[in-house]
Formats: C-alpha cells, sequence, structure tokens
C-alpha cells in the first residue's frame, strides 16, 4: 500500500540549533519543510522526545516554530511505555509529529505500543499527515537503523525501503552503512550531512533540498554474501549517487527520477571495503 503521508528527515547544522538566523539549523530546516508541504501555520503539531534535555528546552523548540507563526505546537516527553496510552488523543489530534530523540530508548518504548499503531495508520491513509525526525531522531523513522556499536536495529518502521544515517562521517559510520546494506539488499542506504532536508512522499519519492549532500548506496544489483566483520570486501554493482539541492530518489530502485536536478554517481567497486 502506497502511504498517503509525508515523511520528514533532517540532518541539522547544529552547532547552535537555537540560533533562527541559521538557515542550516535543524528547526530552520524544519520550518523550510512545513512551508514547502502546505501554507497553514495554525495546525497543531507535536514534538516527542524521551530525552530530559530536550524536554528541559522546550520552550527553546516552541519559540523557535512560533517565531514564524507556528503557534500551535505540543511537546511529549515520554519516559515508559505507560505514557503512550495517555499521549494517545493528542497523537490523534497532531497534524504533525516531530521525534527529537538522540537515544534509542524511544523505539523500544514506541514497540507495539498503540501510540506508534495509530502514528502508523494515519501515515498509511492520512493525506498530508507528516512524520518528522530531526538528527538522531530521524535515523529512527525507518524500519531498520544502524546502531551504535555499527551493527543494524529494529527502527519504529515507517520507512521500509531505506536505511537512515544523519550521523555520518567519512570513515567508520560510512563502512557501517555499506555493510547494512549488504546485509539487506533491499533497503538503500542514505547518509545526510549536516544542513540537509529530506521529504518523502507515496513512501518512495524521496526530494532533497540544503546547503550540502545526501550520499545514496545501492546493493540491489549485487550477489548477496555473508559478510565478517573486519574483512575485506569488494563487490561488482555497488552503486551511489550524490545527492544535492533538488535532486530527487526512488527509494524503491535506488536510481534518481528523470526530470529533476541531476545526482552525480559515485563507483564503490574500483576499491576494497574493510567492513
Amino acid at each position: 500500500m502506497t502511504p498517503k503521508g509525508r515523511i520528514i528527515i533532517i540532518r541539522g547544522n547544529d552547532t547552535d540549533i537555537y540560533k533562527a538566523e541559521y538557515e542550516s539549523t535543524s528547526y530552520q530546516l524544519l520550518i523550510k519543510a512545513f512551508t514547502l508541504l502546505s501554507e497553514q501555520k495554525n495546525v497543531r503539531i507535536e514534538i516527542i522526545t524521551t530525552s530530559n534535555l530536550a524536554a528541559n528546552k522546550k520552550e527553546i523548540y516552541s519559540t523557535a516554530l512560533e517565531k514564524q507563526g507556528y503557534n500551535n505546537v505540543g511537546f511529549i516527553h515520554i519516559q515508559k511505555k505507560q505514557d503512550t496510552d495517555h499521549y494517545y488523543p493528542r497523537i490523534r489530534d497532531a497534524k504533525s509529529v516531530v521525534f527529537v530523540d538522540n537515544n534509542l530508548k524511544i523505539c523500544e518504548i514506541l514497540k507495539n505500543s498503540v501510540m506508534l499503531e495509530l502514528l502508523s495508520k494515519r501515515y498509511q491513509h492520512e493525506e498530508s499527515f507528516t512524520i518528522a525526525g530531526i538528527n538522531s531522531g530521524a535515523m529512527y523513522l525507518s524500519e531498520l537503523i544502524i546502531s551504535n556499536t555499527g551493527d543494524t536495529a529494529a527502527g519504529l518502521g515507517f520507512i521500509k525501503n531505506c536505511i537512515i544515517d544523519t550521523q555520518f562521517i567519512h570513515g567508520a559510520r560510512f563502512k557501517s552503512l555499506v555493510k547494512a546494506v549488504l546485509g539487506h539488499q533491499e533497503y538503500v542506504g542514505l547518509a545526510l550531512r549536516s544542513g540537509m532536508l529530506l521529504i518523502i512522499e507515496k513512501g518512495y519519492k524521496a526530494s532533497c533540498f540544503g546547503s550540502h549532500s545526501i550520499i545514496a548506496v545501492n546493493a540491489k544489483n549485487i550477489k548477496n554474501e555473508h559478510l565478517t566483520r573486519g574483512t575485506s570486501v569488494y563487490k561488482k554493482n555497488l552503486k551511489g549517487h550524490i545527492l544535492t539541492d533538488g535532486s530527487v530518489l526512488n527509494l524503491i530502485s535506488g536510481d534518481p527520477i528523470k526530470n529533476h536536478l541531476p545526482a552525480y554517481s559515485l563507483n564503490f567497486t574500483n576499491r576494497n571495503i574493510i567492513l
């Protein structure tokens, strides 16, 4: 089934995420996404976290949105699974939900919860219902995620066809993403650099915005083999693309969509990658 809702993926340039004049901060990118998707500013937005740090700064989060005219913002601080029942009515009434967590705890708390069931149902069936994730919170929106150890783990499951890395840097994180994609070839790997925004519509159409780039890794056309940590692998037909502002990617095929700004192709098969 094709989802009717939208997903927003954000990696902000968060040296100081609360300075509104910085266009590439998380909340400026979130505001840009909201502006691109709708002109309405009075719809209910709920910000979800399990982090005490984020909860202590909820006024700053709200202020960043309210300065741009979004005056119907709520803040949900979940600390245990029982909290999900309490906040169910607010999720039912929200038009947009934003995950700002930096802790995998959110996945465990929401697993098999009525809140996650409601979010999934609304994302599948409601036009313009929006689920956003900021930085680590964006990674957790996928069905499969890269954990802090570099292995794969279960995410929240809204996105079924890509693995998202918003902590990407060269080296270990890139190897972890490649390993994840090689082990799960039905997924496209997406590594976001800071200052990037990705809007996913219809469950597969991923539009890129921002000041930097996104690397897409595609292993759909290679032979699947068992991978061992620390070994060197050489894979024929391991493809990649560099996506910039205006590029659009098909998450099902892993290829750029024509009639949009071109993506730069990468060839990963000319070198060995030590996993």
